[in-house]
């Protein structure tokens, strides 16, 4: 219980983490300096300078009382002391700090005549009780207060702040650096082309962004042998396939060879879905967007036919996002939910700072232990619910990787009004 609470107490980015381990440390050694010297240094000084303006105070109303007034008043400004006689005591007295009160029962301990002190500004007023009056004794502020633990004080807390600072400075280039490298692992990983990076800070900063570039590195090498080898094959079945086709155009006996046309032309579905797969594109144009023109766009270019289809969206509802990208996200999406539901419904929604775009169908559905599977590449579930019934599994898979291109999110729910699949594009509005 109580690490939980600690761990849910102290900071979760890594800037504040260094600095409390640079700033507590700091604090207690003040604290305990500051402290320790108020409680015995400046309490010596304090004490030291109490009881020399006792013995003053003692010197002079000795003198006051074998002598007159007048050579009383002559020792005492060789003391630098302005002794004065006063009848009547008219007089406020502020209430005293703790170390004011300190000098005041110091030196109320060492006089046995009753006096009461009132500090001022600039000088320690000291009353003393006689038999016809009252002596005033003003001392300079000085001899009783010294500055030099105020200003000793002060020195170790702007130094201090001085040195945070610089600290601050510092750990902020090391923590630029080091999200400089969070943020082009986090780009790389989007897909996207990571061109202006280079290693800075620390040694282990460096070590660890070198790593990363000769990571990035052997990644795209790898990705580009993928997708030539494809986009090889891909282009050598194709032209064999071209060829068969060409053959069976030739041939006489059409019924005959009706099936293998059609199996002809899964072939080349599969072909041009495998392509699409391995293409990278990284280069996405980020554009103001017409959702409602894109929806209709994309409802226009279907194969699909003789469907009952609702489009729900304001005609002025803009984006700013890369077209190419949410017009295939959408395309696949509505061709899984059109050629599965003989209804399918398109409505868009703004929701704070993100717009949703949901495409639900009254097809058979997907049951809860497929749903997350059916984004994985090449893979089909029994009773086939992909971009078509012999699709090769690639439709979703290609939805979710331009999703990520684009900021975007995609999620499969059940549809609780046509009783299918419920897809839903989560966007984030870009200002």
């Amino acid at each position: 219980m109580i690490k939980k609470y600690i761990k849910d107490l102290l900071p979760k980015r890594l800037l504040p983490r260094l600095l409390l381990i640079f700033l507590v440390p700091l604090i207690i050694i003040q604290g305990s300096v500051i402290f320790f010297f108020y409680d015995r240094h400046w309490e010596k000084i304090v004490n030291r300078f109490s009881n020399i303006a006792s013995n003053n105070i003692n010197l002079l109303l000795d003198q006051y009382k074998k002598n007159d007034l007048r050579k009383t008043k002559d020792i005492a400004n060789k003391l630098n002391i302005n002794l004065i006689f006063i009848e009547k005591l008219d007089h406020d007295f502020k209430s005293k700090s703790k170390l004011e009160n300190k000098i005041f029962q110091t030196i109320k301990s060492r006089i046995d005549e009753n006096i009461k002190i009132d500090f001022q500004k600039d000088h320690v007023s000291i009353f003393i009780s006689i038999e016809d009056g009252f002596l005033k004794m003003n001392f300079p502020r000085k001899y009783l207060l010294s500055e030099t633990p105020s200003i000793y004080i002060l020195w170790i807390i702007s130094t201090s702040l001085i040195l945070s600072l610089i600290a601050l400075l510092f750990l902020r280039i090391q923590i630029r650096a080091i999200y400089r490298l969070a943020k082009s692992a986090e780009d790389f990983g989007k897909g996207k082309i990571i061109k202006n990076f280079k290693p800075e800070g620390a040694m282990e900063i460096r070590a660890a962004g070198n790593a990363f570039m000769k990571m990035q590195t052997r990644i795209n090498n790898y990705i580009d042998q993928k997708t030539s080898f494809l986009t090889g094959i891909s282009h050598d079945l194709g032209t064999i396939i071209t060829r068969i086709k060409l053959r069976l155009e030739l041939l006489k006996n059409q019924k005959e060879t009706e099936q293998i046309k059609k199996d002809v032309e899964i072939m080349q579905l599969f072909l041009r879905e495998y392509l699409d797969y391995s293409k990278e594109n990284n280069q996405n144009k980020f554009e103001k967007v017409n959702i409602f023109e894109l929806i209709n766009k994309v409802v226009s270019s279907s194969k699909v036919k003789k469907k009952k289809i609702s489009i729900r969206c304001s005609k002025n509802l803009n984006i700013f996002t890369d077209i190419n990208g949410l017009h295939r996200i959408i395309f696949n999406l509505f061709e899984n939910a059109s050629r599965y539901g003989t209804k399918v419904d398109l409505s868009v929604k703004k929701k704070l700072s993100n717009l949703i775009i949901y495409i639900e169908d009254n097809g058979p559905g997907i049951e809860n232990e497929f749903k997350k599977k059916v984004f994985t590449p090449f893979y089909k579930i029994d009773h086939s619910r992909n971009l078509n019934e012999s699709g090769s599994g690639l439709g979703l898979s290609i939805s979710k990787e331009l999703a990520k291109k684009i900021n975007a999110r995609i999620t499969l729910s059940n549809s609780k009004k046509l009783k299918g699949c419920l897809f839903s594009v989560t966007i984030p509005i870009r200002k």
